[in-house]
Order: structure tokens, then C-alpha cells, then sequence
């Protein structure tokens, strides 16, 4: 099968990173560490594995830092290239397991947790529902991976052929929802977990800072999920911002305004130092930081009011230097929240995949993805990914 495979080397991690920001379409070039490959489809592990033969899957945020070689080196120990990337799947089983019928559709959750491991007994927290937490990424029937689509042994979702996943990673896709909103449903899910896990109340402000897929998705979380009052959301180009207030946000405020208009709305006051960025005096209840970058970490930071919070949902750089006395001086909480997991919600015990599949018609989750591509034109994909936001995009996706 064909298949766009991962190969790292250390010399092409660092030319990659050199390079990335300064030369055009390096990432999808001869030095690449992703190219087109025929390769033999995944074995099946154990008898608990179901093949999936992907319809769609989408590029993330975190495909791309990888691709850049922009990503933490944090992650290289418990990733196995050469893997097939792609994580964000719809797909169909290919054969009837596991109680899975041929051609039922359904959505992979790719945390490679303790179960999908064959590990036994679980660690704290996968017993807690917390599967992309588990502390044994590196061990049981598979090789090292946190997720689908960074592990040599399942196989991705950008292939023309098949990959595997555990029977406790797999979400039956109901009727009523099309392949082009299911696919968005591992982000919706990422989102999901965000938002409840800091459950904004309705008299607090929240600032969503950021307006990419996550952003976005983070913004109908809360107005889906949670009693969040005021959401003012920050939306560089045109249909990030449509798409915010059309799924819940009040307000949108352009990122050269963050410390013009946004203050004043938030009733603080800003101050001019010598150096360096301003200093507020106030500030959002919650701020949801959804870029990962150091320069808008340090504005979620500035800009919540003391002694409150901020969560970082988007996945951080290699490197991060920030001015962090605000953090200390405001006794502002800094909490990062990552992937999904076992949630609570109106009394009832349930998990993220199942919150983003029951929100996905709602929020119009199907009208979010696109254009898409065959994996053969993955240089143009990867291109159109990166000026996803410019546009007018806001989940770019492989059709298979």
C-alpha cells in the first residue's frame, strides 16, 4: 500500500530546523523526513486489534511541528519512526472483530494507553480514565508511541491502505454524522476535555486566544458544554473570526488589538515599562492559550486578572522563553491540558470522544473541514495546512 511514511535521522532533524522558517516548502521536500512510500500493511498485534481502512483523516498542528522539526525533542524517546503519520481518522473496518462489523464506521481515539498495551494492572492514570496520560508508552505489545500516527506498529491514517487500533480505541460514528464531521472529532474531543476541565461559570469572562482548529473548537466547547458567560475570543483572518461567533464566541478582538481594545472590554488598564511588552492591571477570568507559541503564552499570561488562570491547549515549541514575572506577580495559574479522557458532565460519567460525537451536528462540525487531497498530492496538503487560516481553511485533510 501506499502510504506517506515518517523516517527521522539527526542530521535531517537539524537541517529541518534550520531551515524550516527560512526555506519554502522545505517540509515536503527530497530532505524531508516524510515521503511517499509502498510499504506492507500493519500486522495485527494481538487477537484485540480491528483493521481500519481510513476514508479521511486531517493534518494537525502537531503533524506539522513534526514535519518542521519545530516540535520538542521531549517526544523523541517515546515516538518509533519509521511511522505512518496521521491521527485525526475516519475510517471503516475492514473485516468483522471484535464485535465490529465490516464497513461500520468509526473514529479512532489514538491515545496508546495501558489496555491498548495489554498491560495489566493499568497505571494510576489509565484506572482513571486518563489514557493519553499512561506512564507506559514505551512498553506492553507495541512499540514506543504516545498516539496513532507517531508508532511504527498501527500504522497512520494518511495511507490508501489499512492500520490497526485497539478495540478500546475505536468510536462507532453515528448515522446522522457525515465523514467530513467525524474526522474533526479527535480535535472536537481535545477540545472538549479543555473546556471541561476548567469549566468557566457564567459570570467569568474567558478569553480564547487563538482561532485556529483548536481555537475554534474550544470556543464551541464552552458554549456547548459549559455555563461559560462572556467568551471573547482572538481571530487574526476573516473566517476565523465568522466561524468564532458563529460557534458561541461574544466578542472577537483582532491580535494587533490585544493590548488596544481587549484590555478596555476586560475593564483592566495597561501600563507602559521601559521594556518589553505592556503590563495589565486586570484581566479575563480564564484565558485558553490555543497557539503554543512563546509570544502568545506570555499574552495569556499579561493578560488574566490575578490569582486566576490560564490553560495552555496548544502545543508548545522546542524552546520557550518568557517573561513570567506577571505569572508570579498575579499568582496566575498555569495548567496545560492535553489530549482527552474520562469527563463529568451534568452528572453524568462519559469521555470526550462521546461529548465530541454527541456535539458534532450541533456545532456544525462537518462545515470546519477542508479542502481535501489525495495523499499523492501531499506537498500541495502540507502547503495549503500551513496557510490553512490565510485561506479562509480551517481543517485541511487527506481523502483516501
Amino acid at each position: 500500500m501506499r502510504a506517506l511514511v515518517y523516517r527521522k535521522s539527526v542530521p535531517r532533524y537539524l537541517l529541518m530546523r534550520a531551515g524550516a522558517k527560512r526555506i519554502k516548502n522545505l517540509d515536503t521536500s527530497r530532505v524531508s523526513p516524510l515521503q511517499l512510500e509502498e510499504i506492507t500493511e500493519p500486522d495485527l498485534p494481538t487477537p484485540e486489534w480491528v483493521r481500519v481502512k481510513p476514508r479521511l483523516s486531517g493534518i494537525c498542528g502537531s503533524d506539522l511541528s513534526t514535519l518542521s522539526a519545530q516540535s520538542s525533542p521531549y517526544f523523541s524517546p517515546i515516538t518509533s519512526p519509521p511511522f505512518v503519520m496521521g491521527h485525526e481518522v475516519v475510517g471503516e473496518v475492514s473485516e468483522a472483530s471484535n464485535g465490529f462489523r465490516a464497513g461500520e464506521r468509526v473514529v479512532i481515539e489514538p491515545a496508546l494507553g495501558c489496555a491498548v498495551r495489554g498491560i495489566e494492572p493499568p497505571c494510576a492514570q489509565c484506572a482513571a480514565g486518563r489514557h493519553a496520560l499512561c506512564v507506559n508508552v514505551t512498553d506492553g505489545d507495541i512499540s514506543e508511541g504516545i498516539q496513532t500516527g507517531f508508532c511504527h506498529d498501527t500504522g497512520g491514517g494518511w495511507s490508501e491502505g489499512t492500520m490497526v487500533a485497539h478495540r478500546s480505541q475505536l468510536h462507532r460514528v453515528p448515522e446522522d454524522v457525515t465523514d467530513e464531521a467525524a474526522v474533526a472529532v479527535e480535535p472536537l474531543a481535545c477540545a472538549v476535555h479543555a473546556a471541561l476541565s476548567a469549566r468557566p461559570g457564567r459570570d467569568e469572562t474567558t478569553v480564547v486566544l487563538g482561532a485556529g482548529s483548536v481555537g475554534l473548537l474550544v470556543v464551541g466547547a464552552l458554549r456547548r458544554l459549559t455555563d461559560a458567560g462572556r467568551i471573547i475570543c482572538v481571530a487574526k483572518h476573516e473566517r476565523q473570526r465568522t466561524e468564532a461567533l458563529r460557534l458561541g464566541a461574544d466578542d472577537v478582538v483582532n491580535p494587533k488589538d490585544i493590548y488596544k481594545k481587549l484590555p478596555k472590554m476586560l475593564g483592566a488598564s495597561i501600563h507602559r515599562p521601559e521594556l518589553g511588552k505592556p503590563v495589565v492591571l486586570g484581566g479575563a477570568d480564564l484565558v485558553f492559550e490555543c497557539v503554543g507559541s512563546p509570544g502568545t503564552m506570555e499574552d495569556a499570561i499579561r493578560l488574566t486578572r490575578p490569582g486566576r488562570a490560564v490553560t495552555l491547549v496548544g502545543m508548545p515549541g522546542a524552546r520557550s522563553t518568557l517573561d513570567l514575572t506577571p505569572l508570579w506577580h498575579g499568582e496566575v495559574s498555569l495548567t496545560g491540558v492535553y489530549a482527552y479522557g474520562r469527563e463529568e458532565h451534568e452528572d453524568e460519567q462519559t469521555t470526550s470522544f462521546d461529548l465530541a460525537l454527541r456535539i458534532a451536528n450541533p456545532l456544525k462540525l462537518g462545515t470546519l473541514t477542508g479542502p481535501r487531497f489525495r495523499i499523492s498530492q501531499y506537498r500541495e496538503a502540507i502547503a495549503a495546512a500551513r496557510s490553512a487560516g490565510r485561506n479562509g481553511n480551517v481543517k485541511v485533510m487527506f481523502e483516501l
